[in-house]
């Protein structure tokens, strides 16, 4: 699903995750995938039949949202998407655990702590997504951004601070020195979850959907419990690989009596 990234391109992503604390790929998902995401997502969206205002604990920012929330409970394409071949490749280095033995080490540890859809209405405070500000060489978790519909500045684009990753500080949301980031159907954006980074406001009629997700290292509560969610006809078709990045393998036992370690191997499928 994902064009192939060189490893001249991914050392140019590790680059400026470093430095500026985002990278930007353009051209990453091919037309006919992207056709096939935005279609998906419309549709399901369309389906909801829960109302916005029925969304408990909903703050009064995202109000004006389009939203489509925990995608992998909805269809296995956007788990395939989000454990493509070539997005393994730039994540295993940045937030796999190299201590974790019960796996070896050229599989994937990390797992998905949420992904949902969204095309922008109200502008979006900076924030981070680390939840805490921290330095240091070694993120706990990546943020990734597929853009589905064109997006910039008049539709609520994605807004940076560059560097913001490495300040170990809650964001200042009255910063005015902030970047733009426009993109088209298919790029990617990946952005250090310590970067400071929020979205302007959408002042046209039209959607602009990208879906979002957070991908974290193994011992990070997932926003959303994702492994009961799943249903059984999704989860049939999936990989030992797949159930291990959506959090089958590190999901807290109920007693010492079904074990006492919380990272587990995919004996446990």
């Amino acid at each position: 699903m994902i064009s192939k990234i060189s490893n001249k391109e991914r050392d140019e992503i590790f680059r400026n995750l470093k430095i500026y604390g985002y990278s930007h790929i353009k051209k990453t998902i091919k037309k006919k995938n992207v056709k096939k995401l935005l279609n998906k997502v419309i549709k399901i969206h369309k389906g909801l039949s829960l109302k916005t205002t029925q969304i408990k604990g909903l703050p009064k920012r995202d109000s004006k949202d389009l939203r489509v929330y925990n995608l992998p409970e909805k269809d296995k394409t956007f788990i395939d998407l989000l454990t493509d071949i070539q997005i393994e490749k730039i994540l295993k280095p940045l937030i796999n655990d190299p201590y974790y033995r019960y796996l070896p080490n050229n599989l994937p540890n990390y797992i998905i702590g949420s992904s949902t859809a969204r095309s922008s209405g109200n502008a979006l405070d900076l924030h981070i997504d680390s939840m805490f500000p921290f330095s240091g060489n070694y993120p706990i978790s990546i943020l990734l951004l597929f853009v589905l519909e064109e997006m910039h500045e008049k539709n609520g684009a994605t807004i940076v601070v560059p560097g913001s990753h490495m300040s170990g500080t809650y964001t200042d949301r009255n910063l005015k020195d902030k970047k733009i980031i426009c993109a088209k159907p298919g790029d990617l954006i990946i952005i250090d979850s310590r970067t400071w980074h929020g979205s302007l406001a959408n002042k046209t009629k039209k959607s602009r959907w990208l879906i979002n997700s957070l991908v974290t290292q193994w011992w990070l509560k997932q926003q959303v419990n994702i492994p009961e969610s799943v249903p059984k006809n999704i989860f049939n078709k999936l990989s030992n690989k797949q159930k291990q990045i959506l959090g089958y393998c590190s999901i807290p036992p109920m007693s010492e009596l079904e074990r006492i370690n919380t990272k587990c191997g995919y004996n446990i499928l």
